[in-house]
């Protein structure tokens, strides 16, 4: 049986440069949308914040104009 207590090796993570940016890349300040109205519905796109109403592409649909 295991003990009760603690249960992990007793290593913590370095405290480093390089810890601190992949935890910052990782876990860090992300993008944020637009102030969205409820019911709105934006591109699919990653970086593309457009709204698809009357903008949605007829080839792609779920994009806006500019991405499909």
């Amino acid at each position: 049986m295991k003990e009760k207590g603690k249960q992990w090796d007793g290593v913590s993570r370095p405290a480093d440069d390089k810890y601190r940016e992949n935890f910052d890349r990782i876990f860090g300040k992300k993008e944020e949308k637009k102030d969205l109205i409820k019911g709105t519905i934006i591109c699919k796109a990653k970086k593309c914040n457009n709204y698809l109403y009357k903008n949605e592409s007829p080839s792609l649909k779920g994009y806006c104009l500019d991405c499909g």
